[in-house]
């Protein structure tokens, strides 16, 4: 009987082995070859914005430099939820990616259920691009600087609203940081997308409007709105005369908003660094920099390690201005 209890446990013992031999050998086999199949981006939205523009280039980029194919999988739905859900279940070998934008890296800090947990399920790979927002007024509003707005709002407290994207935005939660940060009382309008916000803004419908870069440029430019202060750590380039709130002595206004892709979780670490080399050199080519320069974007291609850094320095500092805002939304 113990000969027979030894020859099994020995038995498990070698096959436990031979199979943890072949699991590594497999793994460093799809690190070595990879890609040997068709790599597909998932993007959480509908064809034709910003995300499917982006991973499309991107594509055409990677396809270029590895002879795979890349296809764009679009899984509109619940917010961006749908798609980033549906990445995590898959297989963690480098062959599914999500594109994504930040605003997926706080989503726990508003929502009370996700369908995915953006921590545990996804390995960063590449930050892709960045982009600032700012607070602008109209043209005749009366105030032509931060200062200015914030000393006309106290003394309306109530009577002044501001435009974002929607709830939970990242303008709707630098909006609510504004009013207590500043000590005003600004009514939050929420629309569905940047041309009637900035209709309602350059007509005077709304008393200010939090917009990105892109859309601020040539309004300024044209003389039809005022930009008060912009977002970020350093000024944004396309708007060089306008300060950002750090230079004007408010804090908590340094996040910036960025273009991600993300893994599912456990993708060997040598696939990561190659599909972000790989993302980084296409993110950083001169004609896709150029491409982003025209959306108002700059191009970051970052590591995955620095992208990490960034998720959790964002996560942390938005979570903070959540709270403090009491915001939470349901799902």
């Amino acid at each position: 009987m113990r000969h027979l209890l030894k020859a099994m446990l020995t038995a498990v013992a070698v096959f436990a082995t031979t199979c943890w031999a072949t699991a590594a050998q497999a793994q460093a086999q799809t690190a070595a070859t990879f890609p040997n199949k068709t790599i597909r981006i998932v993007v959480p939205y509908t064809p034709g914005g910003t995300t499917d523009i982006m991973a499309r280039n991107i594509g055409l980029k990677l396809t270029e430099y590895w002879g795979q194919p890349v296809i764009v999988d679009n899984r509109p739905g619940a917010g961006g939820w749908l798609g980033l859900s549906s990445v995590a279940k898959v297989p963690a070998d480098g062959h599914t990616l999500v594109l994504t934008i930040s605003n997926a890296i706080y989503a726990k800090s508003l929502y009370s259920k996700l369908p995915f947990d953006i921590d545990t399920e996804f390995d960063p790979v590449s930050m892709l691009t960045r982009s600032t927002i700012g607070l602008a007024v109209p043209a005749n509003f009366p105030a032509n600087t931060l200062d200015e707005f914030i000393a006309h709002a106290r003394k309306n407290p109530g009577k002044l609203s501001y435009g974002s994207f929607g709830q939970g935005t990242t303008a709707h939660i630098f909006g609510e940081s504004l009013n207590l940060a500043a000590k005003i009382d600004l009514v939050h309008a929420a629309y569905k997308g940047a041309a009637p916000l900035t209709q309602d803004l350059m007509g005077g419908q709304i008393s200010a409007a939090w917009l990105d870069a892109a859309s601020l440029a040539p309004l300024l430019q044209a003389g039809k709105v005022k930009v008060l202060a912009m977002t970020g750590t350093q000024r944004t380039s396309s708007l060089p005369t306008v300060p950002t709130f750090a230079e004007l002595g408010l804090k908590g206004f340094e996040p910036v908003g960025f273009f991600l892709v993300l893994a599912p979780a456990g993708t060997p670490k040598d696939v990561l660094a190659k599909v972000s080399g790989g993302i980084a050199r296409a993110v950083k080519s001169s004609d896709l920099s150029a491409k982003w320069r025209d959306l108002g974007l700059e191009a970051v291609g970052s590591t995955p390690e620095e992208l990490g850094a960034e998720m959790k320095t964002l996560a942390d500092t938005m979570d903070r201005a959540i709270k403090a805002a009491k915001i939470k939304l349901d799902n």
